[in-house]
């Protein structure tokens, strides 16, 4: 033993954390400690993030809400098991299953608690009775955890809203830090290119609940209008997700004109700089998408659906333009709107990068952190 105070992360998928989460794990290492992540590795090689060591998992998804509840339970004496051989003083779990998996874990063991919900997801969205049987499970979880202490973090105004009216949760185990941070300084201000087509481009898992349907419908409008325009969709298929689009599906989008799915990337950067408008055609269940962060980072302006999440970046006429979810139409004539406003584009996307420096910055999300993590493990007198 060192005598260094011990962190451990919990999350379902590590290049996901490596990606999107590594901020936290600096935050961590900058308060001193030592810094356990617990999580899927994914296949092939895991990228490293250096200061940290990686303790795989063995959890699975696929099927059902409520099969996913039944196959929590080794889970949950895994993450048991996991607690009881680091022995942390602060356990941080990522996302709202890792969330319930580290709560249920936890009872009775003597350390602090952080449960970050980044988006409520599609047991939120879903209103079937299945659904709202998980939904009711997960407040009970999240109250009993904060009745021990835990500190709850969400990313947007509205889910905060969702867990004090509908979970119960008390508003003084909640805090507020919105997104996992984006550098700006990270990404060129560099001119989008030429026209015509233009580029619209969707960073997303290729689940339904992303809406990208929706958008594929929209650029089929937009062609047959004689607007030369682009759809590109950057993402991998998520199988475990009941949301997931099938292969037989992804094929036939590939076959639309227009349309173009190249897959995951792991550095966006490029897609974005060819790019022109970055959408966001949820229906609903995000935190603070990191697709909009980072393409505002690049100043492109944003398309989006008036949902949680979404429209904590996207202001509307300011940054972008919100639309309704599950609307084709409208989102094609946003789109529509945008690909004949070049001048517009340029001042919205400059617009989108200011707010982001302003409020969604990485050195702040990091600073957030840093604070919480030193309350947490009574570090600040």
């Amino acid at each position: 033993m060192t005598g260094r105070k011990r962190f451990l992360f919990i999350a379902s998928d590590y290049a996901s954390f490596v990606s999107h989460k590594s901020e936290l794990a600096r935050a961590a290492i900058e308060a001193g400690f030592e810094v356990t992540i617990a999580a899927n590795p994914g296949q092939g090689e895991p990228a490293s993030l250096p200061g940290t060591r990686l303790v795989p998992l063995t959890w699975t998804r696929g099927g059902s809400a409520a099969r996913a509840f039944v196959k929590a339970i080794p889970e949950i004496l895994e993450i048991r098991r996991l607690i009881a051989t680091v022995d942390p003083d602060v356990v941080h779990a990522i996302d709202l299953k890792p969330a319930i998996v580290a709560s249920l874990a936890s009872w009775g063991r003597c350390h602090a608690s952080i449960n970050s919900i980044n988006g409520l997801g599609f047991v939120f969205v879903d209103q079937s009775w299945p659904a709202r049987l998980i939904q009711a499970l997960c407040g009970w979880v999240l109250r009993r955890a904060a009745a021990a202490g835990a500190r709850i973090v969400v990313q947007n105004g509205d889910d905060d809203a969702v867990l004090r009216s509908t979970l119960v949760i008390p508003a003084a185990s909640l805090e507020m830090i919105r997104g996992s941070g984006v550098d700006p300084e990270a990404y060129q201000l560099s001119p989008p290119p030429e026209a015509p087509p233009t580029v619209f481009l969707i960073l997303s898992r290729l689940l339904y609940i992303k809406g990208i349907q929706d958008a594929v419908a929209a650029v089929e409008r937009l062609r047959l209008g004689g607007i030369k325009a682009e759809l590109v969709i950057a993402g991998a298929p998520d199988p475990g997700n009941p949301s997931s689009i099938p292969d037989s599906v992804l094929k036939s989008w590939s076959a639309v004109p227009g349309v173009r799915l190249v897959g995951h990337v792991n550095d966006v950067r490029s897609l974005i700089a060819g790019a022109h408008i970055v959408l966001q055609p949820s229906h609903g269940g995000e935190g603070l998408p990191r697709a909009l962060l980072e393409a505002a980072a690049a100043a492109r302006p944003l398309i989006a659906t008036d949902v949680p999440g979404n429209r904590e970046i996207v202001r509307h006429q300011e940054t972008g333009l919100l639309v309704p979810p599950k609307d084709p139409t409208a989102l094609a004539s946003a789109m529509a709107r945008l690909a004949n406003d070049p001048a517009g584009c340029r001042q919205w996307g400059l617009a989108a990068r200011a707010l982001l420096k302003s409020e969604f910055a990485a050195g702040q999300v990091r600073d957030r952190h840093l604070a919480l993590y030193r309350r947490a493990a009574g570090l600040d007198s």
